[in-house]
């Protein structure tokens, strides 16, 4: 199964416990069936029109950018209850500590941005820089969909 209802790594994936799995999991089921919904709303609308002799004009258009609309928002409103749930659900477990402060109260951005004053501010050479943050196991879990993008802008920063 691909999960893209949230964006995490591999190495994310595997630090959660069976709990958090099986939520991430049934949340994604969820968000498969919506799509699956609006693939057959789109169909049944667009055969409806064509029955009816209407499928030329934009109200097609019209209808689909309004399904998706309320698909978007749909998907968006399971996607945030999953971050809320991980945000305060994950854990280190590693017995690591982290030089930086870790407070799972902090929101996402709060969070990223207390990493990276450490990391911009303890390594000065970019590639010392991404070597230990790829070490970092408490910023794994600690920033969520958040570590992604941070580890490949320091991964460009070193090394394109």
């Amino acid at each position: 199964m691909e999960i893209d209802v949230i964006s995490f790594t591999d190495d994310q994936y595997a630090r959660l416990t069976d709990e958090q799995l099986i939520e991430v999991k049934e949340v994604q089921l969820k968000k498969n069936k919506l799509t699956r919904a609006l693939e057959e709303a789109k169909a049944k609308e667009k055969f409806r029109m064509l029955k009816n002799g209407v499928f030329l004009g934009s109200s097609y258009e019209k209808v689909c950018e309004q399904l998706q609309s309320v698909y978007d928002e749909e998907v968006s409103n399971l996607r945030d209850g999953l971050l809320f749930y991980l945000r305060f659900a994950v854990r280190t477990e590693t017995g690591e500590e982290a030089p930086y402060l870790v407070d799972y109260s902090l929101s996402y951005s709060e969070r990223i941005a207390i990493v990276r004053e450490y990391y911009e501010t303890t390594y000065t050479d970019a590639k010392e820089r991404v070597a230990a943050f790829e070490k970092d196991a408490v910023a794994l879990s600690y920033l969520g969909e958040s570590y992604a993008p941070l580890y490949e802008l320091y991964y460009e920063q070193a090394y394109l």
